[in-house]
C-alpha cells in the first residue's frame, strides 16, 4: 500500500514539475555553450587571418567529486533508515542514487556534451579562418594537470583537423603556471580563502533571503522532528550539494540515456520553485564576480593574477611576428582561467567592477563571460607586402569591444593593442619576460 501511495505522489510530483519551466538563467558558469549566430564584420581589402592565439575553458564535464562522497549522500541514506524522510525527501534519494549510476567512474571527466562543444569550436575555427591552417600547420597546444583540459584539446583538435586536407605538426606540453596562475599566488589563496569577498556574498545572501529558502527546501525533504537539530549551517550544506547536482545533469543528457533512465529521474530543479532558482543562482554568480572576476574594485587580486597569461599571449604573438614559429597557440583550462583574464582584457560586459554589490549582475553574467567550453581568440590579420598587424579578439566566438580602445572595433591595429596591454601589465609591475611565479608569489 505504502509503495502504492509513493508511486502515485511521484507521478503527480512529476506532472507538476513538468509545468513548471523556469529556464536556465541559474546555471551560470555550468550554462552549456552556444554556438555565435551574428556574423563578423567583413575583414578590412587585402588583408587575411595568419595567426590565432586562443586559450579555452573545458567543455562540459561530470561532476568533480563522486557522488557517494558528498555530505548529502550520507544524509539522506541516514534520515531514510530512521524513517525521517518526506516523500519528497524519498523521492530525492532516489535521484541521487540515479546521478550515482551515471557519474561511477567518470568524474573529472568532459562529457559526450562537451566533446561536441569543443569538437564544433575547432571545426569552426577552421571553417572560419582557413588560411591560417594552409598547408602544414605547426599547433601548439597547452594543457594543465586535469584530465579534462587533454580530452577538450583532443576533442577541439579532432574538429579541426576534419577541415584539414594535409597533415598538422602538434606541440603539446602541460602550463600550470601560465593556465593555472590561480594556483601560484600566495596572496589570492588567502583572498579565496579569507571573508573580504565573503562579506560581500552575504550582501547578496540577505538580499535574497537565502537562509530561509534553505529552511523551506529541507523541510520539504526531511520531517520536523529531524529537523528540530540542524542549524543554518548543516542547511546550506544539503542545499548546496543538491545545487550542485541540480546544475551538472544539463551537461550529462548523452550519459543519462546510457544508463536508461530518463531526463525527469536527475531533474533536481524539482525541490526548487522558479523564484528560488533565481534567488540562488544569483548567490551562486556573485561568489564567481567576487572570486573570479572583475569584482567591487578595480585591480582587484582575482584579475590581476591573470597578468602572465596576458603575458605569454603577448609573447607568443610577438614570437609569431617574429619567426612565425606556430600557425595556433592553443590552450585548454578552466572557469578560474577564463573570467580573470576576460577582465583583464578589458572585454565589455566582463570586465566591469561593481561597488554596489547589489548590482553586480547589471554588467556582468557568468553564462555570456565563462560559460562550459568559453574562449578566447585573438585572430591577427595581415596584408601581403605590409609589415602591420590587425587583431580581432573575440569572447565565446563573439567580436570583442576592448576598453581603452577608441578606434578600430574590431580589426585592432596590433600596435595599440599591444600597448594597451603592455601599460597595463606595468601598472602591476610586470613585465616582458619576467617569471611568472616570481610575480605571483609577490603580487598584491
Amino acid at each position: 500500500m505504502r509503495k502504492v501511495i509513493l508511486y502515485i505522489f511521484l507521478v503527480a510530483f512529476t506532472a507538476e514539475a513538468r509545468a513548471q519551466d523556469c529556464g536556465t538563467p541559474f546555471l551560470g558558469t555550468k550554462t552549456l555553450y552556444q554556438a555565435p549566430t551574428a556574423t563578423y564584420t567583413p575583414v578590412p581589402t587585402g588583408y587575411q587571418p595568419v595567426f590565432i592565439n586562443h586559450v579555452g575553458r573545458h567543455g562540459a564535464r561530470h561532476l568533480t567529486k563522486d557522488v557517494s562522497t558528498t555530505a548529502i549522500y550520507g544524509i539522506l541514506l541516514k534520515a531514510d533508515s530512521a524513517d525521517m524522510l518526506t516523500e519528497k525527501g524519498k523521492l530525492l534519494k532516489q535521484m541521487v542514487l540515479n546521478l550515482q549510476k551515471v557519474e561511477k567512474g567518470n568524474t573529472k571527466s568532459i562529457s559526450a556534451e562537451g566533446r561536441t562543444e569543443l569538437q564544433q569550436i575547432g571545426n569552426r575555427m577552421y571553417r572560419n579562418y582557413s588560411e591560417v591552417f594552409a598547408g602544414i600547420p605547426k599547433l601548439s597546444v597547452n594543457i594543465t594537470k586535469e584530465v579534462r583540459t587533454k580530452q577538450s584539446a583532443d576533442a577541439f583538435l579532432l574538429g579541426l583537423k576534419a577541415g584539414l586536407k594535409d597533415s598538422v605538426r602538434i606541440t603539446e606540453a602541460n602550463d600550470d603556471v601560465n593556465l593555472r596562475f590561480y594556483d601560484e599566488s600566495p596572496v589570492y589563496t588567502a583572498y579565496k580563502e579569507g571573508s573580504d569577498w565573503d562579506k560581500y556574498k552575504a550582501i547578496i545572501a540577505q538580499v535574497e533571503h537565502v537562509d530561509e529558502i534553505n529552511k523551506n527546501i529541507t523541510a520539504r525533504l526531511f520531517k520536523s522532528e529531524y529537523l528540530k537539530t540542524k542549524d543554518s549551517k548543516w542547511a546550506d550544506k544539503v542545499v548546496a550539494d543538491m545545487w550542485g547536482f541540480a546544475t551538472i545533469v544539463y551537461s550529462l543528457k548523452e550519459e543519462i540515456e546510457k544508463v536508461g533512465i530518463g531526463a525527469k529521474d536527475v531533474d533536481f530543479t524539482w525541490f526548487y520553485t522558479c523564484d528560488e532558482l533565481k534567488a540562488l543562482g544569483r548567490t551562486d554568480a556573485v561568489e564567481d564576480f567576487l572570486v573570479k572576476g572583475p569584482g567591487v574594485k578595480a585591480d582587484g587580486i582575482q584579475v590581476i593574477i591573470a597578468a602572465p597569461l596576458l603575458a605569454n599571449f603577448i609573447a607568443t604573438s610577438d614570437d609569431f611576428i617574429k619567426s612565425g614559429t606556430y600557425n595556433a597557440n592553443l590552450r585548454f583550462a578552466h572557469a578560474e582561467t577564463i573570467s580573470p583574464f576576460t577582465a583583464l582584457l578589458g572585454i565589455t560586459g566582463a570586465d566591469k567592477v561593481s561597488a554596489d554589490v547589489n548590482k553586480f549582475d547589471a554588467n556582468w553574467h557568468a553564462a555570456n563571460v565563462a560559460p562550459l567550453s568559453s574562449n578566447i581568440q585573438w585572430v591577427f590579420y595581415k596584408k601581403k607586402g605590409s609589415t602591420n598587424y590587425l587583431v580581432k579578439i573575440l569572447l565565446n566566438e563573439k567580436e570583442a569591444h576592448i576598453t581603452g580602445l577608441a578606434k578600430g572595433f574590431p580589426y585592432y591595429n596590433w600596435a595599440d593593442v599591444r600597448k594597451l596591454y603592455v601599460a597595463k601589465l606595468a601598472r602591476f609591475n610586470y613585465k616582458l619576460g619576467d617569471g611568472a611565479v616570481e610575480f605571483l608569489k609577490r603580487v598584491k
